[in-house]
């Protein structure tokens, strides 16, 4: 166990002293717009797959949120007909999902929002672009209902996911505000998720979750720890992305510790990409990632990334390659947090067992509860020693009496008798 922890260290040290290196990258890939016009489709699917991870019966509460950063204008060129040009890229994410029991039911309500705001322009932002003459910025949302019944492992949900760009420059392909409408379905291990652009299909998913968890009431160690998680989807072709089917398998291989993961497109008849994951607690709060991610020319990108509670760091990762227009070659830094609850405990996203929290009660009338037990213990000792006084007291007393009463014995000796003899 050490030797693979240290000799995954060791990897993840080679892989951000080359990050540092390139921090200040003159050759990071530029991006291109065809990149950018594809980012309403994968972060609309992206938000979907998240949602799948979490949505399962029992499951209380989500909340994530992310900040990517990039100090320099180098770090994200775009490339488009007219030259190449200095920008940044954009990307800040939040996510929340909440559950609540209907009183006694057995049928918990819980609400979603899935919030993303990214893009690329001529200044860096946060709230305010600077909607510069190549910019492209859009917001991509999703929110809806669910309804489970944990106690059957059942659960369904439905909503509704927008699109709005905000702005589209003329070198990227034409968008409007688009609205679709989505539904989910769980049951045990099975999820299945659709959605729809009104009356026109846009995807299906199935995913099964056979990996058995004890975040899900499952076991904690056993064969049924290495049964795989397979997630396959089918998209409208000509609408949503030139790809027809994403498949994507998830595989335990070591105490649920150290995952594999295989990601692939078709018709593309290669994978896309792997990864091979550890993670030293099996709530998977924090991660050290190795991938490789396969371009269409057929070249091999090598990374990894360290994820930590708040902090996210990443070089040339296949999670950024996908989600972030296809940037690579640069170092991706993010501010970023991800939890999950169930039963009262917490987990990371997609873990297999609880974190190892410590919880403390917190009782607002402590103080007082503590002023008034010392003040009982204080009048409780004082009568005890009242008590004890008065008893001394009248032992003393009786003692005193008794020995009063009692007389002293004194010896008399008669002297001047004579004794005369009678006739």
């Amino acid at each position: 166990m050490t030797g693979v922890r240290n000799l995954l260290l060791r990897m993840a040290s080679r892989i951000f002293g080359c990050a540092a290196i390139l921090f200040f990258p003159a050759s990071a890939a530029k991006i291109s717009p065809e990149a950018l016009s594809l980012g309403s489709a994968q972060t609309r699917d992206l938000q979907f797959r998240e949602f799948g991870e979490v949505f399962h019966p029992g499951t209380e509460g989500y909340l994530s949120f992310g900040i990517n950063y990039f100090p320099l204008p180098s770090q994200a060129e775009l490339s488009t007909s007219y030259g190449t040009h200095k920008g940044y890229v954009a990307r800040y994410n939040f996510a929340g999902y909440f559950s609540e029991e209907m009183g006694k039911s057995g049928w918990d309500l819980g609400l979603l929002w899935w919030f993303e705001r990214h893009g690329w322009d001529s200044e860096d932002f946060l709230l305010f672009p600077h909607y510069g003459e190549f910019a492209l910025i859009r917001t991509v949302q999703t929110a809806g209902l669910a309804i489970t019944r944990p106690s059957l492992d059942l659960g369904i949900a439905i909503g509704v996911q927008y699109s709005n760009p905000e702005i589209v420059s003329e070198v990227y392909n034409l968008e409007s505000d688009s609205l679709y409408e989505w539904g989910a379905a769980v049951w045990g291990p099975i999820s299945l998720q659709s959605s729809f652009h009104h009356s026109d299909f846009r995807h299906v998913r199935l995913s099964l979750n056979m990996e058995s968890k004890q975040v899900r009431g499952g076991r904690e160690s056993g064969f049924f720890t290495y049964l795989p998680n397979i997630n396959a989807a089918m998209f409208n072709r000509s609408q949503d992305d030139k790809d027809s089917a994403r498949l994507s398998i998830e595989q335990n291989i070591f105490r649920q510790l150290l995952y594999v993961e295989l990601t692939g497109y078709f018709p593309d008849k290669d994978i896309r990409f792997a990864s091979l994951k550890y993670y030293p607690d099996p709530s998977k709060v924090v991660s050290f990632d190795v991938t490789c991610y396969k371009k269409e020319n057929g070249d091999l990108l090598w990374g990894g990334g360290v994820s930590l509670p708040f902090l996210r760091l990443s070089y040339n990762h296949a999670d950024d390659i996908e989600n972030l227009f296809g940037l690579h070659g640069t170092f991706v830094a993010q501010i970023h947090f991800a939890i999950a609850k169930a039963d009262e405990k917490f987990f990371g996203l997609n873990g297999s067992r609880f974190a190892p929290m410590e919880t403390k009660s917190f009782d607002p009338d402590f103080d007082k509860k503590k002023e008034e037990r010392e003040k009982r213990e204080n009048k409780e000792k004082q009568t005890t020693t009242t008590e004890t006084t008065s008893d001394s007291k009248t032992t003393s007393q009786t003692e005193t009496r008794q020995d009063a009463n009692k007389k002293p014995i004194k010896e008399i000796t008669a002297k001047g008798i004579k004794r005369e003899k009678v006739q």
